[in-house]
């Protein structure tokens, strides 16, 4: 991060704070309110990948920087010795920054003097993020978990990214594009798989949505409303053949994931769906053949994504069957090139998958001469960019590029 720019004056005693749990928090309480304070809190987490709490502005003055003698010490590495202050004005409460080197952001706009906050106010720090709770207000809103340590130049658009997610959720601002699949064989796309975009500034990929949406701990909403927004574009574009939505893992473990997927087959009882998840998410074999029977009942497909990517699960492929796997485009990039014990290798994985009536699918095919060595290798479907780039309306006689083929026979 290269050196900070602290403020070295000194504040007094050491004020105290009091930390309060949230649910799924750990924190601990001190003494020292003061009586004349009212119950302004700061929600979120103390440090990277910390669990967050609720942080009471219980004393006056009340200081936020990296030092321990400050009100709220925060270990963050974007935070300054002395980094910012809170001031309790009556029942107002206000945020000026003391000259820190990575700057104080209320809703994404970079403070110098005191201003004024509000309840539900989004406060930052450096990088670490705090919603504002007024003692007036009640809010069941899941807190902040900030974990990312982003270099100097990247903190204005890391604080509008997060200023903009409530809009990514409300609006909804989330764009979905389709990218088609194949059979090797030839004929139109049998399907398409639906990934997130946004117009939004600082959230246009998947990645960087799902960041802000980590630290807010709201990855299954956003998960969720990525799928219901495929299908309802799909829908009016007229799109044909199955959909494959993607999972994100913390819903793996949320039994909600279930009640989302019902929601969606009463809204589109017809659409033909596959469910993707990462076959590295998977920690329970009980919950696989839950989440199997429950797609069976829901007239969805399994399928698992990222295979050969890291570990694969040869065990839960065994006893818990999906209907699709979705081979990595690590084993597909320069398959036609590939050494003959590399092509033996993924033969065998392909033939092992295709015994135990899985359907195997390669990932990331980008040329016609690895589209050819799929084929030999006994791949029944494809995609890629050779078949078709993801976009927002594809084409729905071929659902490919223009030089994609017809056939590779």
């Amino acid at each position: 991060m290269g050196s900070y720019t602290p403020d070295d004056s000194l504040y007094g005693a050491h004020a105290q704070v009091v930390v309060e749990d949230v649910p799924g928090a750990v924190g601990t309480a001190t003494s020292g309110e003061d009586p004349r304070v009212s119950r302004w809190e700061l929600t979120g987490s103390l440090t990277p990948n910390a669990p967050a709490q609720r942080i009471r502005i219980a004393a006056q003055p009340f200081t936020v920087g990296r030092e321990c003698d400050n009100a709220l010490q925060l270990n963050f590495p974007t935070i300054s010795r002395r980094h910012a202050e809170l001031l309790l004005v009556e029942r107002d409460l206000y945020v000026r920054d003391i000259n820190s080197r990575n700057g104080t952001f209320l809703n994404g706009r970079r403070v110098g003097n005191f201003e004024k906050l509000n309840s539900d106010d989004m406060l930052q720090f450096g990088t670490a993020v705090f919603t504002v709770r007024s003692p007036r207000v009640h809010s069941t809103e899941k807190p902040f978990n900030p974990h990312a340590t982003l270099v100097e130049s990247d903190l204005d658009d890391f604080a509008l990214a997060n200023l903009q997610f409530d809009k990514l959720l409300t609006d909804p601002a989330l764009v979905p594009y389709f990218q088609p699949i194949f059979s090797l064989s030839g004929g139109p796309p049998l399907g398409y798989e639906v990934l997130a975009r946004s117009r939004l500034v600082g959230l246009e990929t998947p990645d960087s949505m799902f960041r802000v949406a980590a630290e807010r701990g709201l990855e299954t909403e956003l998960s969720v409303l990525a799928r219901r927004e495929g299908l309802r574009i799909a829908e009016q574009l007229g799109l044909e053949g199955e959909l494959y939505l993607n999972t994100h893992p913390a819903e793996l473990r949320d039994p909600l994931l279930a009640d989302s997927l019902r929601r969606l087959r009463n809204e589109f009882p017809d659409r033909p769906i596959a469910i993707e998840i990462h076959e590295s998410a998977v920690t329970s074999l009980k919950m696989l053949g839950e989440l199997r029977g429950e797609l069976r009942r829901l007239n969805m497909r399994l399928a698992y994504d990222d295979f050969g990517a890291g570990q694969s699960r040869l065990t839960e492929l065994a006893d818990v069957p999906p209907d699709v796997i979705k081979f990595d485009m690590c084993l597909i990039r320069g398959v036609s090139s590939a050494s003959e014990e590399r092509q033996t290798m993924i033969r065998s994985l392909v033939k092992m998958v295709s015994d135990l009536g899985v359907v195997p699918l390669a990932e990331g095919v980008e040329t016609r001469d690895e589209a050819q060595a799929c084929t030999r290798l006994g791949f029944e479907l494809a995609q890629g960019y050779f078949f078709g780039r993801p976009c927002a309306a594809p084409n729905r006689a071929t659902g490919r590029s223009s030089n994609s083929p017809t056939t590779l026979r």
